[in-house]
């Protein structure tokens, strides 16, 4: 699936844009980056949820996702990145809605994610889903910092917004 709009393309990812996801995590200060072929295997085994930015035929923003097993109307997000030269121009909310009008994720009623509490950027993005489409925003601290060895990485809140009905999708999938 691919969509053209306002020079940016919006497609499912395939294998070869693993190293270029890469490098766009790389660039993007502040997120926790996984190993090169951790995004050779989202764009493998998860690109029916993954969904990437294309602009000049490079990669310049991306989402990971994945349907919760035990919850099958639950996507998580994993990871969220956009290029600096675009943040602030609404990329991020329209990967999101691209991802969310994928025909395999119709089941999907509810987006979760972990989020720090100080990343402000992810929190307001979150919190205007929930208002598009008419439903809650709850947060729980689910991970203390005490939790990870790495003494720099503070405590993670999870966020669900939902239930997402059919109409709001609809709604969020307009322009």
């Amino acid at each position: 699936m691919a969509v053209n709009t306002d020079r940016l393309l919006f497609r499912t990812p395939v294998p070869d844009d693993g190293s270029e996801i890469h490098a766009l995590l790389t660039r993007c200060q502040g997120l926790d980056i996984n190993s090169p072929q951790s995004y050779l295997l989202l764009c493998e085994h998860f690109s029916s949820t993954c969904m990437v930015a294309e602009q000049d035929n490079r990669v310049v923003a991306f989402i990971s996702s994945y349907a919760l097993p035990e919850r099958h109307d639950t996507l998580f997000i994993w990871q969220l990145a956009v290029d600096e030269h675009l943040r602030g121009q609404g990329v991020a909310k329209r990967l999101f809605r691209q991802l969310l009008s994928m025909r395999n994720l119709k089941r999907i009623r509810y987006v979760e994610a972990m989020l720090d509490p100080g990343n402000k950027v992810a929190q307001t993005l979150f919190a205007s889903l929930a208002r598009k489409c008419h439903c809650d925003l709850d947060r729980l601290t689910v991970f203390p910092a005490s939790m990870f060895n790495d003494a720099g990485h503070g405590e993670q809140h999870m966020v669900r917004v939902g239930p997402i009905g059919s109409v709001s999708k609809t709604m969020i999938g307009r322009r």
